[in-house]
């Protein structure tokens, strides 16, 4: 499975551009950048991106095969007043962007990236993920419910407590980690 890629382009460029750009370059710090160009492929989706302190492009590539980066370019395209169909539209329009310590990154699709958003988004961020997943496989789903409907009184007890147990050791795990 793939994630979405960000590299970067880098032109000649002169000391003084080099060492502005290791200034910005430090995690946690936020810039607004242009969307320079936007390529729609068949399967994948590139945008360069620039900014007005130096002629280095970032250049993000969104996988359209893998649910994550759909929902990453759904979100950036969402921030920016647009529905995910008109992804081509935001070329030349400014996008808020924040340094990973790595790798520039949208803020709009931050909670998506390891290690960085709330707790709370990145539950939110994954059970999105699931219930898409879900979408495309009705028949697991429904080999679920009917299994759910087939369980007696005892056996459905016994499920219940058996998941409040397995939440609770999944929250404990999740915690002390």
């Amino acid at each position: 499975m793939s994630r979405s890629t960000t590299t970067t382009e880098r032109p000649p460029s002169s000391d003084y551009e080099h060492l502005r750009r290791k200034r910005k370059q430090c995690r946690g710090t936020v810039e607004r950048a242009t969307v320079r160009d936007v390529w729609v492929g068949e399967d994948q989706v590139v945008l360069r991106l620039g900014f007005e302190w130096t002629t280095e492009a970032v250049r993000l590539t969104y996988d359209l095969d893998d649910d994550r980066d759909v929902c990453q370019l759904e979100a950036l395209a969402e921030s920016e007043g647009f529905d995910f169909e008109q992804v081509g539209h935001l070329e030349s329009t400014q996008v808020e962007v924040v340094y990973t310590g790595n790798r520039w990154v949208p803020t709009a699709h931050e909670s998506y990236v390891e290690g960085q958003g709330s707790p709370v988004e990145t539950f939110r961020t994954e059970l999105r993920l699931l219930a898409r997943e879900l979408a495309r496989s009705p028949a697991l789903l429904r080999g679920v419910v009917q299994r759910v409907r087939s369980l007696s009184l005892q056996q459905t007890i016994i499920a219940v407590v058996l998941f409040k147990k397995l939440l609770i050791v999944a929250l404990l795990a999740w915690y002390l980690l």
